[in-house]
């Protein structure tokens, strides 16, 4: 036989599943630091450009009436030797215009921001991005103004970013690698105990059902065992009604059997066609008893509510079922000499049985009314509410005194008065068919101290 699909082990499942939010963890985590870095970067190298811009508008002053950059070319040489970036700088008058340096940078950019007394903005120059800083100076008479702008391309601040960002993704990759490894293991130490309940549920025999022991096991799985715990007293006590069921069928039935083997040796034996007619009589009343019995003990079986799954169960009306199921009693109550009748003002009441085992269970309750019942006696079948359904079947016999009420529906139980045709079931399935619905079974005593029998269902 093929076995299903399996699904993926749990431990696998889990460390997916962790690993997940663990990796956009690292992306979010990365992409702060990456802004942190980028920011710090910047921040640190736009003071430097801002120092810059103040050295350079510094040496700015009137020569005569003319604003000018007073700077040799050493000292201008110096200011813009890098060796990585590119410095340039430009310095504009608002009337004189261009005074020093790279007369097409500009003086405005993206995303400019305002840093003490300077701006800062970005832009292109020369072909390359750069990062610059403007500073507007107001000279004396003859009232001049003069903007100072410092630029630098954006190289070292980017690799200062990179080096800045490796540095601190490594250790956090390392350290996200370290964590995922210790998640995984405390995930793999603690579905040991899975294995662990596994072994135990194996080493359970239908033999000795023991429950399932929690010890060190944890907080979430005691659900889980108590379920199985439950679940295994379920099955233990079916195994022992079982095993109860087995020895008690095998004893009862021992009887009927040696009572055939006596009757087919006596019918052996028979010297004249008459002696043999009437052990072949003998004989046949020996395997009806048999037969009986085996009919009991397999209505016994059905009827347990361990037996039961609800798939032969439909709404139905307990006054027809009671209605039919005494109509064909009555050939066999006529015979007798009993009066068998069916109340009808009874109540049209509604559940939800297996109507089969019901019909049984009425059926033995009126086979054993006939039992027992003298000639002319009356048995009436009625369905009433008490407050749930009820299916009654009183008659007006012996009745059964109330110390062997609660003795008389223990299996294969016979009383004093018991006949030799009882197989000692038939109130027991009654019983049992009421316990398998839910229901109860209940004795009483009628007022004329005859058999009161009611099969109280639970309603639709």
């Amino acid at each position: 036989m093929a076995q299903p699909p399996t699904t993926s082990s749990l431990r696998r499942r889990l460390a997916s599943q962790l690993a997940v939010p663990l990796l956009v963890l690292f992306a979010i985590d990365g992409a702060i630091s990456y802004w942190a870095v980028s920011h710090y970067a910047n921040d640190v190298y736009d003071r430097w450009l801002y120092d810059s811009l103040h050295s350079l508008a510094r040496q700015v002053r009137l020569i005569g009436e003319r604003p000018a950059l007073d700077l040799p070319p050493i000292a201008q040489e110096m200011f813009e030797w890098d060796d990585e970036d590119r410095v340039l700088f430009r310095v504009v008058g608002a009337k004189t215009g261009h005074i020093a340096g790279d007369a097409l940078l500009p003086v405005h950019g993206d995303d400019e921001k305002d840093f003490h007394d300077a701006l800062l903005f970005n832009a292109q120059a020369q072909g390359a991005p750069m990062r610059f800083a403007a500073l507007k100076l107001a000279l004396p008479p003859p009232a001049e103004t003069v903007t100072v702008v410092v630029g630098e391309t954006t190289r070292k601040r980017d690799r200062l970013a990179d080096e800045i960002l490796f540095y601190v993704w490594f250790p956090q990759f390392f350290l996200l690698m370290l964590a995922y490894w210790a998640a995984y293991r405390i995930i793999f130490v603690q579905t040991e105990q899975l294995h662990r309940l596994s072994t135990s549920l194996r080493d359970i025999s239908y033999q000795k059902l023991q429950a399932v022991s929690g010890h060190d096991m944890p907080e979430e799985m005691q659900p889980l065992i108590e379920a199985l715990n439950a679940m295994i007293a379920k099955l233990d006590v079916a195994a022992l009604a079982h095993r109860t069921f087995i020895a008690n069928a095998a004893h009862q039935l021992r009887t009927p059997l040696t009572a055939l083997n006596l009757q087919a040796e006596r019918a052996l034996h028979c010297e004249s066609a008459d002696d043999m007619r009437q052990a072949v009589i003998d004989l046949q009343e020996a395997v009806r008893r048999a037969t009986r019995l085996t009919n009991q003990l397999l209505l016994l079986s059905r009827a347990e509510p361990e037996a039961q799954s609800g798939a032969n169960r439909t709404r139905t009306d307990l006054y027809e079922l009671a209605f039919e199921t005494a109509r064909d009693w009555v050939p066999t109550a006529m015979a007798a000499a009993i009066d068998l009748g069916f109340d009808e003002s009874s109540t049209h009441a509604v559940a939800e049985v297996d109507a089969a085992l019901v019909a049984d269970a009425i059926s033995n309750l009126l086979d054993n009314a006939l039992k027992y019942c003298p000639p002319h006696a009356k048995i009436t079948v009625s369905v009433r509410l008490l407050p749930d359904p009820t299916i009654v079947v009183e008659d007006t016999g012996p009745g059964i005194p109330a110390a062997e009420r609660s003795r008389v529906v223990q299996r294969f139980y016979r009383g004093d008065n018991a006949t030799d045709e009882g197989t000692g079931l038939g109130l027991a399935i009654a019983q049992e068919v009421s316990l398998a619905h839910s229901g109860n079974f209940v004795i009483a005593e009628t007022e004329g101290g005859g058999a009161r029998f009611e099969i109280h269902l639970p309603a639709a």
